[in-house]
């Protein structure tokens, strides 16, 4: 995969090699410990009508972490906007968890780039404290803390029972493959790092969310935590235009448990806000 180096960090990201002038661009990014992979379903779905770009968030899939240890908020975004500036014309945004804190953060500085977005569950979690949510903004708190001290009681593995505890069910990390139990607990440093920035992130620029003008999709399992449902009801009073849809049965990992579904409810919207006329690829 091409790496993209900048002042801030380096980038690593897949690009399906559709550069037609006609193409819509498309950019996918991806949840915590996941990484591009997360969306071949996706990208496979979409075909080749489409200029897709997915990035490895920093310290994920082959993006390393930058050379001074922690990175911030503001570097992980300056990486995504040099990857944006790297194509051209209005670009359409995904993104699922982290990925899509990222890409509400995109939006509202580029705005003018930024050609629709899509979001599940969004991890934007300064909204909570900030709106008074105090129950939904006390379980993440919470929830961060106690990961936090387990990394850095060097514990990863630890942190990544409870992590995913948490995000997808009780006994999921055991569930996998023992590759991907040692890569989701190789990423916990990095997901504490996250965690951090999150939490300390002031969402001050809320009239900048309300100014949205793009198409807007938010996507939210029923089955989900109260800290994602509290992000997202946030979001649907602050982008009032917002399309909103409510999965049944659905947590917050169905992106990547239950691709087909979700797919679904994307395709459809990026079809409709491209202008395209092709039944669902899925």
């Amino acid at each position: 995969m091409p790496m993209l180096e900048t002042a801030v960090g380096r980038l690593s990201w897949f690009d399906n090699g559709c550069d037609g002038a006609a193409a819509p661009r498309l950019m996918l990014l991806h949840s915590g410990a996941a990484s591009h992979r997360q969306w071949r379903p996706l990208i496979a779905a979409l075909g080749r009508g489409w200029h897709i770009v997915a990035p490895d968030l920093i310290g994920h899939g082959e993006t390393p972490m930058p050379d001074h240890g922690r990175p911030t908020l503001e570097e992980e975004i300056a990486l995504l906007m040099a990857l944006l500036e790297r194509m051209d014309g209005p670009v359409h945004l995904v993104g699922h968890s982290y990925g899509g804190a990222m890409a509400l953060e995109l939006a509202r500085r580029q705005p003018h780039r930024i050609a629709a977005l899509a979001m599940y569950e969004p991890v934007a979690f300064g909204l909570l404290r900030d709106s008074g949510q105090r129950d939904a903004w006390r379980e993440i708190a919470l929830v961060a803390q106690r990961h936090i001290e387990l990394v850095e009681n060097g514990d990863a593995r630890a942190a990544a029972i409870a992590f995913l505890d948490y995000w997808v069910g009780p006994g999921a990390l055991q569930a996998m493959p023992e590759h991907m139990q040692v890569y989701v607990t190789g990423c916990m440093s990095t997901v504490a790092n996250e965690f951090r920035e999150l939490l300390q992130a002031r969402e001050a620029a809320v009239d900048d969310l309300k100014s949205l003008s793009m198409p807007v999709l938010l996507l939210c399992g029923s089955e989900t935590t109260l800290a994602a449902r509290g992000v997202i009801a946030e979001l649907r009073r602050l982008l009032p235009a917002a399309r909103h849809m409510n999965l049944s049965g659905a947590a917050h990992m169905a992106p990547v448990t239950q691709p087909e579904r979700v797919n679904s409810y994307l395709i459809d919207f990026l079809h409709t806000v491209a202008g395209m006329t092709e039944p669902l690829a899925v």
